[in-house]
């Protein structure tokens, strides 16, 4: 499955989430707090990229035992009719 375009474009309520965050930011002077601010967004980014990369393992693998099953299934009922027709 590969991402269409649409699904990089922001949703209008989150742009302006976005805009006011950057505003707020602008109008910050107080550099500890943007520094502390921007660790934590580093380390919600570093935490959201871990659990969409083990939600899409699970998922594929998830996916990988359907398919097995699936053939083996196929496999077997191959094997049942050619016992049968023999």
């Amino acid at each position: 499955m590969m991402f269409e375009e649409t699904d990089f474009e922001i949703p209008l309520e989150k742009q302006l989430r976005l805009r006011i965050i950057n505003e707020e930011i602008d109008a910050c002077t107080d550099i500890e707090a943007l520094r502390e601010n921007l660790k934590q967004c580093v380390k919600s980014l570093q935490t959201y990229q871990h659990l969409l990369n083990e939600t899409l393992k699970k998922q594929l693998q998830h996916n990988r035992n359907q398919l097995q099953d699936k053939i083996l299934k196929e496999i077997n009922i191959i094997i049942d009719g050619n016992k049968s027709s023999s």
